[in-house]
């Protein structure tokens, strides 16, 4: 009994000592998934302003963006998190983060977002073999697309981004890397029609696959953080749909 001890404590520091990859008991490399339910809100929210406040009434619960991957070449772990919802015809997604440093040079949709301080959410829908890739900036910059994993990737159109509303905390504007604690938010309003690939009519009882990631290619520490564990070999992919966790759409 005194070995088990031991050895547990053991596993236990190392954890501390390295970082862990994700909390414990969720995803630590035993590929055990993580899944969600996204709640049906019964009357849609108009500006993505609204969000927080609507989420914070309705009780919508934050989910963690922990699963810290190359972790031995990229040690460094923000603060990272999301909460979703949806109305049917609408998606929500909301996140909050907080880092050492923040950058916002790419202004413009469909240019490349993730140097910058950046999350994302990819999404497969079942029944699909595609999955879309939404990656938006701290400026609200959106960059898009939809394809086959390692496969050719459309572009959204600048009609389907328009679609999208968008609200930051750290405003529209463009700016160079800033130094020092950071926290800002990032709100989205994504409509069904928006996934231009397919043909949702209703996204209720809708099941999928999911990944939420934290990324910032050109941050002073450079990090790949994601809701689901990507892994740790190779070179930091997070185009890996085999690795997405199950998300299910609430009817109700």
């Amino acid at each position: 009994m005194a070995n088990n001890i031991i050895k547990t404590l053991a596993i236990m520091l190392m954890a501390m000592i390295t970082g862990t990859t994700c909390k414990a008991g969720e995803n630590n490399g035993n590929d055990k998934k993580k899944s969600l339910t996204v709640v049906k809100l019964q009357h849609g929210i108009n500006e993505a302003a609204e969000i927080h406040a609507a989420f914070d009434s309705r009780g919508v619960k934050w989910n963690e963006i922990d699963c810290l991957n190359w972790r031995k070449d990229y040690p460094y772990k923000p603060e990272a998190q999301f909460r979703i919802a949806h109305d049917g015809q609408n998606i929500y997604v909301e996140y909050h983060v907080k880092e050492d440093a923040v950058r916002a040079v790419n202004g413009n949709d469909q240019s490349a977002v993730f140097p910058d301080a950046c999350c994302e959410f990819f999404l497969m829908l079942d029944g699909e073999d595609t999955y879309y890739n939404i990656e938006s900036n701290c400026i609200g910059a959106i960059l898009m697309q939809c394809g086959r994993d390692g496969g050719k990737r459309e572009d959204a159109s600048a009609a389907v981004l328009k679609g999208i509303k968008r609200w930051t905390s750290l405003g529209k504007e463009t700016f160079e890397t800033r130094i020092g604690k950071q926290e800002w938010r990032l709100t989205l309003i994504i409509p069904a029609a928006s996934l231009f690939q397919s043909n949702i009519k209703s996204l209720d009882g809708m099941t999928a696959t999911a990944n939420f990631f934290k990324y910032g290619s050109r941050l002073p520490k450079r990090h790949f953080l994601s809701w689901n564990e990507v892994g740790q070999a190779g070179k930091p992919n997070f185009h890996q749909p085999a690795r997405f966790g199950r998300m299910y759409f609430a009817e109700h």
